[in-house]
């Protein structure tokens, strides 16, 4: 009986949290100390290359330097009214990779890119040297 009152604590921690304690699940790692940049991707249910990026390119780019710059976070289209974002255009292809600075949108990646090519890609998008070496 000792556990229950830890346990009842936490529990009702995350229900008065603002998120109910399911940010961290749903929306990739947690964002790092304050930058303008934002790497908002939209998803959506059952895609396939939605979940090679996940699988494949997540993990190397929160790895990166350029992902502590620009944190992920995964949005749901199924779920989502991307119309409310500051977006240039609307979203018609899963995934699709938005840069946001300061909620405007600067740029997009349209589809599945691969592993290998995702970090330069984002690096040029927020103005960084074609030139500059590859993580």
């Amino acid at each position: 009986m000792r556990w229950l009152a830890p346990l009842l604590t936490l529990i009702l921690a995350m229900l008065l949290s603002s998120d109910g304690g399911l940010a961290a699940r749903d929306s990739g790692p947690p964002a790092a100390a304050a930058t303008p940049y934002e790497l908002v991707v939209f998803e959506a249910d059952g895609c396939v290359y939605c979940e090679f990026l996940r699988r494949d390119v997540l993990p190397l780019y929160t790895e990166s330097q350029t992902g502590r710059e620009a944190p992920m976070r995964f949005v749901n289209l199924s779920i989502a009214d991307e119309s409310k974002m500051g977006l240039a255009s609307a979203i018609t292809i899963a995934p699709t990779v938005v840069l946001l600075r300061d909620g405007v949108e600067v740029d997009r990646i349209i589809g599945y890119t691969g592993p290998f090519n995702f970090v330069h890609l984002v690096d040029i998008m927020m103005g960084k040297p074609a030139d500059a070496p590859i993580e």
